[in-house]
């Protein structure tokens, strides 16, 4: 009976641990994973690129054209 008393308490005590040391880090860090994930791109600049509206026509887009020619 010593072996499940001693795995019982030794479960509770990491699971204690662990619950603590995540707390301590989420109240350490003002970002979550996601944030942390782009991290190696916040020093880039966002680039736009623009579609000009007059090149778009049926006879180039294969999607509005009539496949009965």
């Amino acid at each position: 009976m010593e072996v499940i008393f001693l795995t019982t308490l030794f479960s509770v005590v990491f699971a204690i641990l662990f619950l603590l040391f995540f707390l301590r880090m989420r109240q350490n860090e003002d970002s979550c994973a996601d944030q942390d994930a782009l991290l190696p791109f916040k020093g880039d600049e966002l680039e736009v690129t623009t579609v000009d509206p007059t090149n778009l026509s049926t006879d180039l887009n294969p999607a509005n054209s009539n496949d009965q020619r």
